[in-house]
C-alpha cells in the first residue's frame, strides 16, 4: 500500500504540472503546486497553492526547505522555444538555475527528484531515440534542458529524468499543438501541419500518472515517456479523425516554410521500449490517448 507522500510540484500551472498535480492529489499525497503568473484554480484540502519565482533561486531555496519534501517533481522551464534562442539569459534563468538549484537542495536534504525533460535534447539526425542515447541539442531550449539533466545525474541523489516529447492536451498552460489544432478548426480555419518533422506525442494526463508510478515506486533512471512516432501532419490527422473534425482544413507544410527564431530537430522521436517493460501504465498507445482526449473534449471544450 501506497503511503502519502509531501511533494512539490513546480511549474503546476502548466499542462504537465496541472495534470500531475491532479493525479497527485488523486492518489492521496499532499502537494505544494508551485505556480508564477498563471494562477491554479484547483482547490483541495491536501493541496497547497504558493506563487514563487523560480528565477529567485534564494526563494526557491527557501520554499523547498521550509515545506520539506519527500519528492520534488520539477517541471517548470521556458518552453518557449524561440524565445530561448532569443532571450538566452532568460532561458537561462528559469530553466537551467533552478534545476542546478534544486539538484543541489536534493543532495544536501535529501528528497527524491524527478525532473521533466524533453525529446529536443536530441540533435534530430536519425530519431528513434532510447534513454542511453547522448544528448546533442541544436537549440538553445534543449541546451538548457540539458544542462538541468546533468545537475541531477551529478547530485549524487535519487533522481528520475522523464523525456516527453510535444506534450499535448487540453487545460492550462501554453498552448500546445492539439489544442490549437482543435481551436483553428472550430473556427473554420486552416491548419498547416509538417509533414517532415517527426516527434513522439505524449498525452499530458498519462505523462502525470507515469510520473506518479516513477515517485511511488522510487525508480531511479531515465526515462522515455512518449507515444508512437508520426509527423506533425499525421497527428493531426489522427486528432481531427478522432474528435470528428473537418480533415479537410488540414494543409500540408514542410520545415524549410517556417519562420523560426531556433532550429528545430527534424527527427526527435523517442524509443521508449525499456520504459514501458518498466512501467505499468499504460502512456503509448495512441488509441487510449485520443480516446482520452476526446472524453475531454466533450466534457469541458476548450480550456
Amino acid at each position: 500500500m501506497i503511503t502519502s507522500l509531501r511533494i512539490l510540484i513546480t511549474g503546476a500551472s502548466s499542462l504537465p504540472g496541472f495534470k500531475t498535480t491532479i493525479e497527485a492529489l488523486k492518489r492521496g499525497h499532499s502537494v505544494l503546486a508551485l505556480y508564477y503568473k498563471n494562477p491554479i484554480t484547483i482547490r483541495h484540502e491536501r493541496l497547497k497553492i504558493m506563487e514563487v519565482d523560480i528565477r529567485n533561486i534564494s526563494e526557491l531555496n527557501s520554499v523547498v526547505i521550509n515545506y520539506k519534501p519527500e519528492c520534488v517533481i520539477h517541471m517548470a522551464a521556458l518552453g518557449d522555444v524561440d524565445l530561448c534562442e532569443k532571450e538566452r539569459d532568460l532561458a537561462w534563468k528559469t530553466t537551467a538555475e533552478p534545476s542546478i538549484a534544486l539538484a543541489r537542495l536534493a543532495s544536501s536534504i535529501k528528497f527524491f527528484s524527478v525532473y521533466l525533460s524533453t525529446d529536443y535534447v536530441f540533435d534530430g539526425e536519425r530519431g528513434n531515440y532510447d534513454e542511453d542515447d547522448v544528448p546533442n541539442p541544436i537549440n538553445y531550449y534543449g541546451l538548457v534542458k540539458m544542462v538541468g539533466e546533468v545537475a541531477f545525474m551529478s547530485s549524487g541523489a535519487d533522481y528520475a529524468i522523464v523525456r516527453a516529447s510535444s506534450i499535448y492536451g487540453l487545460g492550462p498552460g501554453r498552448v500546445n499543438f492539439a489544442k490549437f489544432l482543435i481551436e483553428k478548426i472550430e473556427k473554420g480555419e486552416e491548419v498547416r501541419a509538417l509533414i517532415d518533422q517527426y516527434t513522439s506525442p505524449t498525452y499530458a494526463q498519462l505523462l502525470g500518472e507515469a510520473v506518479l508510478e516513477i515517485v511511488e515506486r522510487g525508480l531511479v533512471v531515465i526515462f522515455h515517456v512518449a507515444g508512437e512516432r508520426m509527423s506533425r501532419y499525421e497527428f493531426a490527422l489522427k486528432i481531427a479523425e478522432k474528435l470528428g473534425l473537418n480533415k479537410e482544413l488540414i494543409k500540408k507544410a514542410e520545415m524549410k516554410d517556417m519562420k523560426w527564431s531556433a532550429k528545430r530537430p527534424k527527427d526527435s522521436s523517442l524509443n521508449s521500449e525499456r520504459t514501458r517493460k518498466i512501467l505499468k501504465t499504460d502512456f503509448y498507445s495512441l488509441d487510449k490517448a485520443l480516446q482520452d482526449l476526446k472524453n475531454e473534449y466533450m466534457r469541458e471544450g476548450i480550456t
